[in-house]
């Protein structure tokens, strides 16, 4: 083969394998690909695009981030729709300096969204497994983040605050680090409207404890 055919391959297939691993550190962590450009935008509820090659991340205006395939469409929340999803102010006073009480913790759960929650993200999982033995080549084609568009995964976003504490409960108390403590994390960071970069359950419980001492 040619000399100089082998290098353009070899740069090329670099190139690609590198904006492959981009996009999908941008889906599963929801946040902007490395190479983009950036649009940003005044008034409405639209802050921000960070325009990638496969992926677009949005930065609504709530502080909010969604991170779509190009061919995907998305708007951000209206401020009716933000108000609806936050309309319970939640406290945090089971999370200090000292560490998490447990009981006022328990005490403060609301048992059937906790069952909920549950019921809905372990069979989301399930369902995902069963996907990818029928279909191998789907974490290819989708990759694992896909299940992040799923209906199961909005019907808990669309709870609202009042999944917080059930999500933090679940995998504060959970002895697994598998893909549902990973989703239930996911769901919290994105009711939290927290922004902050973490990529284990670990770390995000880490963060989130600190965010929400930090700000009392």
């Amino acid at each position: 083969m040619n000399k100089y055919l082998k290098i353009i391959l070899t740069i090329t297939s670099t190139l690609i394998f590198f904006i492959i691993l981009d996009t999908i550190q941008a889906k599963i962590l929801n946040r902007s690909p490395l190479i983009k450009t950036t649009e940003n935008y005044n008034g409405g509820t639209l802050y921000q695009i960070n325009k990638g090659i496969i992926v677009d991340n949005y930065i609504c205006t709530n502080k909010n981030k969604k991170t779509v395939f190009k061919w995907q469409k998305y708007s951000c929340p209206s401020n009716t729709e933000i108000n609806n999803n936050h309309q319970q102010k939640i406290s945090w006073e089971e999370i200090t300096s000292e560490g998490i009480n447990e009981e006022l913790l328990l005490k403060n759960i609301d048992q059937k969204i906790l069952t909920k929650v549950s019921k809905e993200l372990q069979e989301l999982v399930s369902e995902a497994i069963n996907e990818e033995k029928e279909n191998p080549e789907i974490l290819i084609t989708e990759g694992w983040a896909r299940v992040l568009n799923y209906d199961r995964f909005k019907t808990v976003l669309n709870i609202g605050t009042p999944a917080m504490k059930p999500l933090y409960l679940i995998i504060y108390k959970s002895p697994n680090r598998g893909e549902y403590e990973y989703l239930c994390a996911y769901a919290l960071y994105q009711l939290s409207g927290f922004d902050f970069e973490w990529s284990t359950t670990d770390e995000f419980i880490e963060k989130f404890n600190s965010q929400i001492i930090k700000e009392k």
